[in-house]
Order: structure tokens, then C-alpha cells, then sequence
């Protein structure tokens, strides 16, 4: 047997092909499927051959791999082969080539050189011999390259000019540093011994280590020596830090894929509209951005270092690189590398420019937060700039205020914003390659508006729309990729500034592209008669598309939003800055530019991908970001579009700790005035507003909000507990203590029998003693001394206190509970003062006992007379401070979502049997509600509507329409004992409905489920969104005149549950279906037992078919009455129509009838017949 993997090609020759590989084993042919426009195909496909011959005249046989171009007329489709007898591969170790490269040649002429690459597997297995284990070793090298004899390979350079680094984080311990400092009085206070190492195709080059600099000068070129074409992808840069004792330090790893600095064109395809052919790699002078760990230095082993080596994402940015990459052809390098030139210094000069860039963010809303015991704060940066833990550049108001979370009344937490919504503010200083960044985004409109057409093209063939109207999609989507390929792209010139020369064989490659793509298209509209052919020539063109609409030359660095728990990094996300990067243009303006975008922060590391003990998402956020040059930042100030004022406070905190009982300023961890974190002295007389801003009113006591939530807010069911509290003498009788009743922490209360029930309350108990606890027969537990604690069940001798605890729980009299806060000037009750034990625990706004720190924060109002000056301000000592910023929005928008889940299909399997117990928990802004469970299932019909009354959003009708908030559907596994497991997450978006219920009705659709990087299903659900009219407040500031509409009636019920309205569900038709099944084979063995007795379970639409049982398989595998019948109702769309369920059950003894197999027709359209 011969086995043969093809994986991937690549540098296959040719422009615009659809490489197709065919496989030729003696008289045996194989073909691959055909990948459609790239030349760089995977395609991972095995193939078997099988053969009984003598082995001598076996091995003499030939095997070929042969690359057509599959859009070729067959007599000049061949675009190279390569080779060689089977023996050749059955003399190599383990008779197996594993995972090497074939070079491809014409193979009428193989002097004329590569025809590019083909990694392939290649197994030949003889009698009795067992397959060796694959593995997917480092294969990117050039010795692990087959090539036939007579085939020449030019030999090329890279010459990689490396001229600077800077932003480089510390790497090395301070210690040293410490102890040098005093005994000689001076220290290095740049920590890190950085070089430079590039590789390429298993060769290396490096330049010299700078001691003790972060941002070295290297001024060296590198030399790296290669084949040309190569079959290896990226050239590899990477940062060291050197050590003197200790292996080298990686700080950072980059790639530059060579296909999109390089090109490569046919001489036939060669248009007069342009006289640019294929040119060799070539980069820079550009800045190369490295991404991996968290800057912040520590002398132990960090979890996340295996991300400066590039494995995985980086979280956090660490420096960058000024490179400039030549490849030249028949040379070989005289020495590793040499000192570059002052001309070269001279040049570059011009690309080191900077710009001042202006990068704002607004958090909106801040849900599913997944560490609610303590305070939660964010943090925006760019490169360096926003990091507020890096002393490199200057302070900006980058972080948000410390805030609680707060549980919704169902499962998750959110951060109560509120209306004043937190922004933050990053000076940066950049390059200006707004020329690159401008027409990359062009080419990303381009291929977003051409796959929603060809998605609504796709939709419309699966509903089988008449003929006419699939050609007016079809002309309509030719019409619009015939406009964007024709609208001309930013020019790059000689007097563009900081372009270089990549820059300009890139517009040219692309504008070239683009115009025979409009040609080619306009052609097709013209002359198409076939949809489905035509889908295939568009999609031809959105290949083309994407491979010139890759920007290599990105040197802005990404923007990263971190969630910090105090000091410590939780989760992230980083978004590329041309997403938000701010253009005159529309079409050349960042998709996110401006808008509110839904982020899912996840973990950083390989925490993020261990879906099964972290299958939570660390927080929501909707946030709002905007980037560009400091004087286009009135497109983000200037507030009459969006809603709401843009506001700027000096902030300062008023500290006390608590000393001998009393509240003192003295003998503090941190000043008595100070920043937030407690690190910075900053009294109210030393602000002094900065050039271009001006005081508004005086200082004010301003509570952070989160303090206004009670305890059992968001709740259904809440429970009082009292401790009373006895206390003795030695050798005395228990009486009642000093204080005889105490709340957990210790604090005084009532006597149980005087608290009341809170408003909107009821009782649903009576005080018991809890006795679910290590205490004695009565519910006491015992201890030397309350303020000791270490409370044990069994009474001593030298026992002087004891205590029970008293329970009572409590329920929300109406429906729904409230998760309002107090009003302000309910949390100024306390003049403003929040408590905690230390500062560094989360703080609350009732004093207790345990209580040794106290806080309260004071705003002053600032106003901006000049826009061109930040807000920072100069303290006393030389120090920094930046105010905070918020967007405040006097009215909000009060809207009704309505999820109408109707069913799911093919979820994943959570039980031992096979199947689950799903339920879904869907989150809306700070709302979530769960639906009913559904039993030993895979496909749960839940026919459920769930209401999300007094949806409060704070922006304009038209931010809504544009970028409605996210809906997201948590699946779960509900199991009697223990936690709930995790099935699969989806994310919607819901029809926003100004005018209250009309048409038209919405439309139930399937949305995809996932687990991590798995398919989890799919769930069959519609979302509406209505403005309400009942309950809201005036807006006549946004809503032009339109404060809301009538709501449509509730749907019917279904027990205390509403069901989906019978306008939205299917429409269903009686329909009968026949299931001939004759018996089972090769069943498996179940709990180490054999499967003798099994019976099948047919189950469609909620209605179940049982089978006979078989007696023996052994004697009998088939079933006495083969068919089986269904009567039942089902959708007449084919859209809606639910799988059938299949399962296999084995009938065993003491009536155990344990699921063995299970198995789901998802779409029965391929079985339906008209009757």
C-alpha cells in the first residue's frame, strides 16, 4: 500500500490560477480538489493505493505529482511535476517521506527553473508492516527539500538593513542596579542588552548586543543566504536580550510573509495598464511592531514569555523595529553582516517624521464581568502610550475609574455606569501612513460589501427564488464590485511623504488588479447565463481581492484594551488601528472608527483556550473608539451627532485610616490626598489647570456609583442573617453579650424580631436556626473571644463566647427584580465616604467594623479654551496628573427586546449517554433571563419567548440602527450535581423597531454556536428590538420629534412561559414519513459489555417511534417489522423542517435501557417526495 498526503503548495507559478493536484502511482490516478485563485493552496487530502505485485517490479513503478491549472484549456494546463520511483521512498527511514517539500518543474525543460513547491507525506507499507506516527515537526527548512536531478536554483541574499529599536520593555533584575547605585552613586537605567536575530529557511544572522539601551542604534545590515523560489513563507525577526550567566531573553518575535512583499505575474496576463511584472521581496524603511508578554518586568518565570517567541498572540506591545529588506540574485554573501553606511543614515531621516495622533475610547456598557469580588477598571493604550504602569512617556487619562460590579437578577455582572459613561484619552506620536492604512481599508470595504452580497446571492438559492429575481442580485452585486474596483485607491507618489519603494509597486499591483477585476466583471454581467457559474467567477474575483488587500507596512502599533483587577492584568483584546483610524473619506475611514463596537475580552495565554475549566468570557464591552491626527479630534469632541456632553474632572481622593479607633489622616499606608491609587500625592490647592483650560465651579464630592447598590439587588430570593451572640463568665452561665445580635462582619443590629421587610418585598419564611453549619445541636458555635474568631461546634471550658446564626429569606414581590441604584444624594448620606479593611480591597459605602481604610472622591470641573492642549496637569515636585473623562448623557432611550428562541439542532453531546440536558442564558446589556431545560436531547425545541422589559440605552436612534447592541446565547448542561458544563456560545444581532410592532414580521434563522474553535450547532431564533413609548423619558434632543411606538401584545402562554408568536413561528403541514430500517451492525461494546438486545428510537418534531427489540444479534441482527411510520406536523419550509434524531438503545437486564449510539439527520429535503 502506498499512502500519499498532499498538504499544501506553494510559490506556484502563475497569476490569477486554480491550482488542482493530480497523483500517479504506477497505473493508479488521483486528483485533489480544486482551490480556487491563490498560489498558495492547502489542501490536506490522503490518498491510497493499493497494489499486490512481486516487490522488485513494485518498487520500480513511478509515483508523480503533477499541478495543473484547472482554469486551462488540459493541453497547457500542466504548470510543473515532480517525480520519482516508489523504491526511493521505501528506502528512506520508516519507509515514509514525512511532511518534505517537492519541487515542481516543467518537465519538458528543467533547466528552466521552479515551478514552485508541494509539501507532501509519502507512506509505501509492505505485508505486515504498521504506519509510522506523523509527526508535524519544523519543516520550513531548505535541506528538507526533494528536487530532481538538472534543476538549477539561483542563489539570492536578503540583505536586511537594521537601523534602530526603541520602546524596548526591561528585561533585566534591578537589583544590581540598586546595590551599584549605592556604592558608586549612579545607575543604568535601562535594564535590557538587546540584538537582533533574523532567520530565514534554517539560516541565522545577528548584529551586535548594546549593553544597557532601550532604544539602541544598531546600524548594521544582516546577510542571509537562500534558493530562490523558496518554499518558506516568512523571514523571521526577532529581539534578544542578552545574559551574561543565563540563556538569552526573547522579547519579541515578527514576521514578514514574503508573498506580500514580493509579486509575482505571468508574461500573458501582463495588462498595458500597467508595466509592473513580479518583483523580488523588498521592505522599508518601515518600522516592524513586536508583540508578546506584558511589559511589566519580574524576576520569576512568566507564564505568558512563550509569546515573545510568536507562539500565540501577544498581549501587550514591546517596541519596534526600523528595517529595510533588499534581495538581490546571484550572489553569495562575503561576511554575516557589516556596518551600514552614513548615507543610509542620511536617508532614512525622511521616514522618521511623526505626527501627534489622538486615540479616545467611551466604555458604554461593561457586562458578564467575571471577577464580581472585586473592583474592575480598563485601560487603553497604543504602543507605550496609555500604559500606566510604563514611566517612559508622559501620563494620559487613560484608564477608568475603579468600579464594582453589580449582579443583573440572573446569572452575570455588570459595571453601573449609568449615564456618565468613562472615556479615556492617549496622546501618541506615529508616522503619518494614512496613504497605506486609507487604501487598505478601501479594499476591506470592498471585500465586506462583496461577501454580503454574495451571502444574500447564497440565501437566496438555498430559498430557491425564482430566476428573475437571482439575476437581479447577481446584476446588482456585479454592479457594486464594478464601482469599488473602479474607485481609485489614495496616490503614491515621489511627493507622498514616507513612502518608499514597496509602496509604490503595491498601488501599482493593486490598482492593476482591481481595474481587470471591474473588466472582467463588467464582461460577466454582460454576458453571464448560468447563477451558479457565475458565483464561481465571483468568487474568483474575491480571492484575487484578498490577495492584495494585505498591508505589510503597518507600523502603527495595535490598540489594546486591558481589564485590570488593581495591578493585575486579567484579560484584553487588541484591535488593529486602522479599524479605528479617522479619514476625511468615508470609504477610506476605519469600520470601527467612531462606532460603538461589541468586544469580548478574553484571557491572555493559554488560559484563553481551556475552554473547559474557563469556558467563561471574562468581561462584555460596548466601547466606542476613535483615532487620528490631533486636528481632525473635533470629529470625536464635537458630540451633536452621537448625544451626550463631553465632560473633563481634576480628580483626588480624600484618605483616612483608622487608628486606635479613631479616624485620622495619620500613620496612613498612602497620603491623606492622592490618586486613586494611592501612589501620588495630590492635594486640591496644587491643581493647576493647564495651558487652554479653565476651572468650572468648585471642587464637589462626587460617590463612584456603584456603591448605590444594595446587597440584594438584581435578586429574586435574598436571605437575612443575624448572629445572636451569648457570652459568660468562667465557670459561669451563658447570658446575652454586650452586643447581642451582629451582622456577619461583626457590625451591631437589630433584634430579629424588629427587622422589616424592605418595599417590594414579602417574607416566605419565618426565622429558623441554621443548622447547615459546624455548630451543636442548638446552633451554637463556640470561642475564646469574638474579636479572636476561630469558632469551633464543641463547647470547652475556656470557651467565653458563642453565637447562632438566624435565617430568613425574602422574595421580590413583583416579577421582575430591580437593579436601580440610589439616588445621589442617598450616597452622600455618608458624606460621600466608601470603606474597606485596606486599600487595596473592594470598597463599599456602610461602615463596619472590619472597616480600617476610608476614601471618598472630589471632582472640579474643567472646560477646554484651546483643543489643541492636552489635560495634564503640572503638580507640585515636578509630578503629573491626568483628570478623568466621561461623556454624560442627560436622557436615555428605553427599548423592549424580544428573543423568540424556537429550537436548536446538532449541539454538542455534555452526558455519558450521548446526549445533554441543554438550556440557554441569553445577556442583554445588563439584563440576562434563562429559558426552560430540555431534556436528554441534542436538538431541544423550546418554543420560548423571553421579554427584556426597560432596556435603557444611552444613544441616538440612529447609533442604535446602526450598531444595535450585541445579543449573547449561552448554552448549557443542566446535571443535578455540580456545576452546570458549558456547551457553546452564539452571538446575534436583534432588528431595531422604531415605530412599535408592522411589518415586515421577523424571520426565524439559523445561528451558529461555538465552542472555543469547535461547532457547537446551530440555534433557530429571531430578535427584535422596540423603542418603547410606556415609561420613557423625553428625548427630544435625539428623537426628532418620535418618542416611541405601541408595542405589540405579549405572545401566548404556555404554562407560566411565553410562547414564539405564531407570525414568526413555521408554518407546518401534516406530513407523513417512512423509515425503512432493516436491523444494526457492528455495534461497539457499551460499559465493556456487548450490545445483544438493541431497540431504535426514531424522534422528529417532538413525536418518538420505537422499534421492536431484537432478541440476539448474534442469531438475528435485523428487526421483526422493519418500517416505521410518523403522522406528524412539520414546517413546510425546508429552513425549519427539525432533524431527525436516531437512538440506539440496549435492553438489558433489571429493565436497564442505556443509550449506546446516537446519530442526527439534520436536513430531510434530500428524502422528500410529493405524494
Amino acid at each position: 500500500q502506498v499512502r500519499v498526503r498532499v498538504i499544501q503548495g506553494r510559490q506556484i507559478a502563475g497569476a490569477n490560477i486554480s491550482p488542482v493536484v493530480k497523483v500517479t502511482v504506477g497505473n493508479q490516478a488521483r486528483q485533489t480538489k480544486v482551490k480556487k485563485s491563490t498560489n498558495r493552496p492547502y489542501f490536506d487530502e490522503m490518498f491510497f493505493f493499493n497494489y499486490q505485485e512481486i516487490a522488485s517490479t513494485f518498487f520500480d513503478n513511478l509515483i508523480s505529482f503533477e499541478v495543473f491549472n484547472s482554469q486551462k484549456l488540459r493541453a497547457n494546463a500542466l504548470i510543473g511535476s515532480f517525480e520519482s520511483d516508489v523504491g526511493f521512498f521505501f528506502d528512506q527511514q520508516d519507509h515514509m517521506v514525512n511532511r518534505k517539500w517537492v519541487l515542481l518543474t516543467d518537465p519538458e525543460d528543467k533547466m528552466e527553473g521552479a515551478k514552485g513547491y508541494l509539501k507532501v507525506t509519502v507512506i509505501v507499507l509492505g505485508p505486515g508492516d504498521e504506519a509510522p506516527i506523523n509527526h508535524d515537526d519544523e519543516d520550513d527548512l531548505e535541506n528538507n527539500l526533494l528536487q530532481p536531478a538538472g534543476v538549477i536554483m539561483r542563489t539570492s541574499i536578503f540583505a536586511l538593513k537594521v537601523y534602530r529599536a526603541e520602546d524596548i520593555p526591561q528585561m533585566d533584575s534591578s537589583f544590581a542596579d540598586s546595590v551599584k547605585k549605592v556604592f558608586m552613586g549612579e545607575a543604568n537605567k535601562e535594564l535590557v542588552d538587546p540584538y537582533v536575530l533574523v532567520s530565514f529557511a534554517g539560516k541565522q544572522s545577528r548584529t551586535r548586543c548594546h549593553e544597557k539601551s532601550d532604544h539602541p542604534e544598531f546600524k548594521e545590515e544582516l546577510f542571509v543566504s537562500f534558493r530562490l523560489p523558496s518554499m518558506c513563507e516568512r523571514l523571521k525577526i526577532q529581539m534578544y536580550d542578552w545574559d551574561r550567566f543565563t540563556a538569552d531573553d526573547c522579547i519579541g518575535t515578527a514576521y514578514l510573509p514574503l508573498s506580500a512583499i514580493s509579486g509575482q505575474t505571468e508574461e500573458e496576463v501582463i495588462s498595458s495598464l500597467c508595466n509592473c511584472s513580479g518583483f523580488l521581496p523588498t521592505f522599508g524603511p518601515c518600522y516592524v511592531n513586536f508583540y508578546g508578554s506584558t511589559r511589566e518586568y519580574s524576576d520569576l518565570p512568566d507564564e505568558f514569555d512563550d509569546l515573545n517567541l510568536g507562539i500565540g498572540e501577544g498581549v501587550a506591545y514591546r517596541g519596534r523595529l526600523l528595517v529595510e529588506l533588499e534581495t538581490t540574485l546571484g550572489e553569495n554573501a562575503m561576511s554575516p553582516s557589516e556596518d551600514l553606511d552614513d548615507e543610509d543614515i542620511i536617508r532614512i531621516q525622511p521616514f522618521l517624521r511623526r505626527r501627534k495622533f489622538k486615540l479616545f475610547a467611551c466604555f458604554l456598557e461593561a457586562t458578564m464581568v467575571a471577577c464580581p469580588d472585586s473592583s474592575v477598571q480598563f485601560e487603553v493604550s497604543i504602543g507605550n502610550y496609555g500604559n500606566r504602569l510604563d514611566t517612559s512617556v508622559e501620563p494620559s487619562s487613560s484608564s477608568t475609574a475603579a468600579c464594582n460590579p453589580v449582579f443583573d437578577g440572573s446569572f452575570y455582572y455588570f459595571l453601573p455606569w449609568s449615564d456618565s459613561k468613562p472615556c479615556c484619552s492617549v496622546e501618541s506620536h506615529w508616522e503619518d501612513i494614512a496613504f497605506r492604512l486609507e487604501a487598505f481599508n478601501m479594499l476591506t470595504r470592498t471585500l465586506e460589501r462583496l461577501q454580503k452580497n454574495m451571502d444574500k446571492v447564497e440565501l437566496a438559492l438555498d430559498a430557491k427564488m425564482p430566476a428573475p429575481e437571482l439575476a437581479a442580485l447577481v446584476i446588482a452585486l456585479l454592479g457594486d464590485l464594478i464601482q469599488d474596483c473602479r474607485r481609485p485607491l489614495p496616490e503614491v507618489s515621489s511627493k507622498t511623504a514616507g513612502a518608499n519603494d514597496l509602496d509604490f509597486k503595491k498601488y501599482a499591483q493593486r490598482e492593476k488588479e482591481k481595474l481587470a477585476i471591474a473588466e472582467e466583471a463588467r464582461k460577466l454581467r454582460d454576458n453571464a447565463t448560468d447563477i451558479e457559474e457565475a458565483m464561481n467567477e465571483i468568487e474568483g474575483y474575491q480571492k484575487r481581492l484578498e490577495l492584495v488587500a494585505v498591508e505589510p507596512q503597518n507600523c502603527m502599533p495595535d490598540v489594546v484594551i486591558w481589564m485590570l483587577n488593581g495591578n493585575k492584568r486579567v484579560a484584553y483584546h487588541r484591535i488593529p488601528a486602522y479599524e479605528v483610524l479617522f479619514s476625511h473619506s468615508e470609504q477610506a475611514r476605519g469600520k470601527h472608527c467612531g462606532k460603538v463596537l461589541s468586544v469580548f475580552l478574553k484571557y491572555p495565554g493559554k488560559k484563553q483556550f481551556d475552554i473547559e475549566d474557563h469556558p467563561e468570557v471574562p468581561c462584555k464591552i460596548d466601547v466606542a473608539l476613535w483615532l487620528g491626527l490631533e486636528k481632525d479630534q473635533d470629529a470625536w469632541t464635537d458630540r451633536s451627532n452621537t448625544g451626550g456632553e463631553f465632560i473633563v474632572f481634576a480628580e483626588t481622593y480624600e484618605n483616612m485610616t483608622k487608628f486606635l479607633g479613631k479616624w485620622t489622616t495619620k500613620c496612613a499606608a498612602r497620603p491623606s490626598w492622592s490618586n486613586l491609587e494611592g501612589n501620588e500625592k495630590l492635594l486640591k490647592e496644587s491643581f493647576i489647570p493647564p495651558l487652554g483650560w479653565r476651572w468650572d465651579g468648585d471642587w464637589f464630592i462626587d460617590p463612584e456609583k456603584s456603591g448605590g447598590y444594595d446587597q440584594d439587588t438584581g435578586h429574586m430570593v435574598f436571605m437575612e442573617d443575624l448572629f445572636e451572640n451569648e457570652a459568660r463568665l468562667p465557670g459561669g452561665n451563658w447570658e446575652p453579650a454586650t452586643t447581642p445580635w451582629t451582622d456577619i462582619h461583626g457590625n451591631e443590629a437589630v433584634d430579629k424580631d424588629t427587622v422589616t421587610c424592605p418595599e417590594g418585598w414579602d417574607w416566605n419564611q419565618e426565622w429558623t436556626v441554621d443548622m447547615n453549619r459546624a455548630v451543636d445541636e442548638d446552633g451554637f458555635e463556640y470561642s475564646v473571644d469574638p474579636s479572636v474568631g476561630a469558632y469551633v461546634p464543641v463547647e470547652k471550658t475556656y470557651h467565653l463566647s458563642r453565637r447562632r446564626r438566624w435565617v430568613r429569606t425574602r422574595k421580590v414581590i413583583k416579577k421582575k427584580p430591580s437593579i436601580e441604584p440610589k439616588k445621589e444624594k442617598d450616597l452622600l448620606e455618608g458624606d460621600g465616604w466608601e470603606y474597606a479593611p485596606a486599600f487595596s480591597l473592594r470598597f463599599h459605602n456602610k461602615e463596619r467594623t472590619v472597616d480600617l481604610v476610608k476614601r471618598r472622591r472630589w471632582h472640579r470641573k474643567m472646560l477646554q479654551e484651546d483643543p489643541t492642549e492636552p489635560a495634564v496637569f503640572q503638580m507640585e515636585g515636578g509630578n503629573t496628573s491626568t483628570p478623568r473623562m466621561f461623556i454624560k448623557f442627560e436622557k436615555y432611550q428605553k427599548f423592549q427586546l424580544r428573543v423568540y428562541l424556537f429550537q436548536a439542532s446538532d449541539l454538542l453531546a455534555a452526558d455519558s449517554d450521548g446526549l445533554a440536558d441543554p438550556y440557554a442564558r441569553v445577556v442583554f446589556q445588563k439584563q440576562s433571563q434563562t429559558t426552560c431545560t430540555k431534556y436528554h436531547t441534542l436538538c431541544p425545541m423550546w418554543d420560548q419567548t423571553l421579554i427584556f422589559e426597560d432596556v435603557m440605552i444611552y444613544r441616538t436612534q440612529e447609533l442604535v440602527v446602526e450598531s444595535p447592541p450585541k445579543i449573547v446565547i449561552e448554552l448549557f448542561d443542566k446535571d443535578q450535581v455540580g456545576k452546570d458544563e458549558y456547551m457553546g456560545r452564539c452571538v446575534a444581532t436583534p432588528e431595531v423597531k422604531l415605530h412599535g410592532q408592522g411589518p415586515p414580521a421577523p424571520r426565524l434563522l439559523w445561528y451558529p454556536v461555538t465552542k472555543g474553535d469547535m461547532e457547537g450547532g446551530e440555534i433557530l431564533a429571531a430578535f427584535e428590538l422596540f423603542l418603547s413609548i410606556w415609561g420613557m423619558r423625553p428625548c427630544t434632543k435625539f428623537l426628532r420629534g418620535d418618542e416611541g411606538a405601541d408595542l405589540p401584545y405579549y405572545p401566548p402562554m404556555n404554562k407560566d412561559l411565553y410562547m414564539v408568536p405564531s407570525g414568526i413561528r413555521p408554518v407546518v403541514q401534516r406530513t407523513a414519513i417512512e423509515v425503512l430500517c432493516w436491523g444494526v451492525r457492528n455495534m461497539k461494546k457499551f460499559q465493556l459489555a456487548s450490545v445483544s438486545s438493541p431497540s431504535i428510537e426514531f424522534e422528529c418534531g417532538g413525536h418518538v417511534v420505537n422499534s421492536t427489540i431484537i432478541k440476539n444479534t448474534q442469531k438475528n441482527p435485523n428487526f421483526d417489522q422493519p418500517l416505521f411510520f410518523f403522522d406528524v406536523y412539520l414546517p413546510k419550509e425546508e429552513l425549519y423542517t427539525p432533524p431527525m434524531n436516531i437512538k440506539v438503545r440496549d435492553n438489558r437486564s433489571f429493565g436497564r435501557r442505556p443509550i449506546v449510539g446516537v446519530h442526527c439527520i439534520n436536513s430531510l429535503q434530500p428524502f422528500r417526495c410529493e405524494p
